[in-house]
């Protein structure tokens, strides 16, 4: 950069020296030689500025790549329940348009604001030495220009924060419209869905309008009072030239740097324009950086903790989410290792929040869950999650084959081994109906297949990873019982000398566990097998009657 500045700067100085010297004598000779000396120059500087311009967009991007991998790695670190409070659009609006600003302040920013100080230093000196009174009175307007620069840098961080929240509240309206598209066609609302868009589209446009109203009305300025120090130099300067003071190549090159001056004034606001953006940007990113995750490993963490066995222990629980009332109280349990226990009870009773604690996707105080009898606070994080696999009721599948989304998790896998747990999960004999078998795309979370088939894959997909202790949540809520025994009877195999959680409504998936436990507002209120239960004549008794009566009224 100091070198281009450099031979920018010397040019006008190769003008005063042609002028003076072609005042004297005019050759064909001098002229070419002058001639070929300027358009050196002027190559000389085309090179190193393109080598200048390589050096600093590679940088600021290299720059952008870490950034955007810092930020995306920090939000895999974040608890599940932080992205309840933000959405998902914010979130993509800080990952790309912010990313972007800050981008360009690494980028161009930084590369025209050292440019131009570079050069304003260096054709200050040359300037100096021509005339120093004419110099100051040519930069007189310069103190102005930088008060107006500050006051628009002011402004411009203002209206951009406001455009960035436009931005993003548009950009979750999209998703969320995009992710929902059935829903919308189901009510039929589109055009509705199109028109409160228009709303949030039509804000957004006049959010920039207000900033682009800002800067048209700042950048006119940039260009008048340089051009006040030009006015300046054609009245003192002419008066000079004709009294001899200077020469007529010493008030041309002074023109010329004169004239320099200006892009750098006019770069100015360019410079704060686009600094306040990334400034405003780099602060809506921070905001997520600074957020520390809840759940990560402690302190006291036993590194020497090299395998999970399975065996899970809950002593006097007691969870509540944050400002609100107790969800599970009092919980005494204890599953050893290789057994299957069932969770039943009302909507709202507390199991999904149960078993969330396993995994510390929700965290229970310390000396309440153990696992083989350490402190789950005390097991390594990653160890935990990955010896523990979890079915949700409404799994989550990626847009990528078939394949991917079984063996998501896992490193090198073989036909043989995905085959088999399509298998268990009752999903080989459709995967062999579909004509591109395992290769087959799935829709944005699963869309391109049924529910039941989602629910296997998921299954599939927890199985391969050969976990310690297996999780299902409502797993069969979206297949028949006959595909749900098969099922159960295949997991069985697999899951021998492996601890199983089951949560359900049917008493048909949970009857052959080991044990069961009957949740009430977040009490045990009955625990046993199945039989035993049945015995007791309570809760689970009145479910189990319930179905029963159910299933007779069906088959009539």
């Amino acid at each position: 950069m100091l070198a281009t500045n450099a031979v920018i700067v010397v040019q006008p100085k190769l003008l005063k020296w042609v002028v003076d010297d072609l005042t004297r004598t005019i050759t064909p000779l001098k002229v070419l030689f002058y001639a070929l000396l300027i358009l050196g120059a002027a190559l000389v500087g085309g090179v190193l500025r393109f080598g200048q311009r390589q050096v600093i967009q590679s940088a600021a991007r290299r720059m952008e790549y870490h950034l955007r991998n810092d930020f995306f790695t920090h939000l895999q670190k974040l608890s599940a329940s932080y992205y309840q409070d933000v959405r998902t659009g914010d979130l993509m609006a800080r990952a790309t348009s912010d990313m972007n600003a800050v981008r360009m302040v690494l980028s161009s920013a930084v590369s025209y604001t050292s440019d131009a100080l570079i050069f304003f230093v260096l054709a200050l000196v040359i300037m100096l030495q021509i005339d120093a009174q004419l110099t100051l009175l040519a930069l007189l307007p310069y103190p102005i220009l930088a008060v107006l620069i500050k006051e628009l840098g002011r402004r411009v961080h203002k209206h951009y924060e406001r455009i960035q929240e436009g931005f993003s509240t548009m950009n979750t309206k999209v998703q969320e419209n995009l992710s929902g598209v059935r829903v919308v066609k189901a009510y039929t609302l589109e055009e509705s869905e199109v028109e409160e868009f228009e709303v949030y589209n039509r804000d957004f446009v006049e959010r920039n309008r207000a900033q682009i109203r800002l800067v048209t009305f700042f950048f006119p300025l940039f260009r008048f009072l340089p051009g006040l120090g030009v006015a300046v130099l054609l009245w003192l300067g002419g008066i000079r030239v004709v009294e001899g003071q200077i020469t007529l190549g010493d008030f041309i090159s002074f023109n010329a740097y004169l004239m320099m001056f200006i892009r750098p004034m006019i770069t100015f606001g360019f410079i704060v324009n686009t600094f306040e953006r990334g400034a405003a940007s780099m602060e809506r990113i921070r905001r997520i950086l600074d957020v520390t995750p809840e759940i990560a490993d402690a302190e006291t963490v036993r590194q020497d903790i090299k395998e999970i066995h399975g065996g899970i222990e809950f002593r006097n629980l007691n969870f509540a989410y944050p400002h609100g009332e107790p969800v599970l109280k009092n919980i005494n349990l204890k599953i050893p290792r290789g057994t299957t226990v069932a969770i039943v009870g009302a909507t709202g009773s507390g199991k999904t929040t149960l078993i969330n604690l396993i995994p510390r996707i929700r965290q229970a105080e310390r000396g309440m869950v153990f696992i083989d009898g350490v402190d789950i606070q005390d097991i390594p994080l990653q160890l935990l999650r990955s010896s523990v696999g979890v079915v949700e009721q409404e799994p989550f599948l990626f847009s990528d084959l078939l394949r991917n989304n079984i063996t998501y998790g896992v490193g090198d896998t073989n036909e043989v081994e995905v085959k088999e747990v399509a298998h268990t999960a009752d999903l080989l004999e459709q995967i062999e109906e579909f004509p591109d078998g395992l290769e087959t795309f799935l829709g944005e979370r699963g869309q391109t297949i049924s529910g039941g088939q989602k629910q296997r894959t998921a299954l599939a997909r927890a199985i391969m990873v050969k976990p310690k202790i297996l999780i299902l949540d409502d797993t069969f809520a979206s297949v028949d019982t006959n595909t749900e025994d098969t099922i159960l009877t295949r997991l069985n195999e697999v899951m021998e000398d492996r601890t199983a959680l089951l949560i359900s409504h049917r008493i048909s998936t949970v009857k052959a566990a080991d044990l069961i436990i009957v949740l009430d507002e977040g009490e045990i209120v009955e625990r046993g097998t199945h039989e035993e239960l049945l015995a007791r004549d309570g809760i689970y008794a009145g479910i189990h009657e319930k179905q029963l009566l159910q299933e007779e009224l069906e088959a009539l």
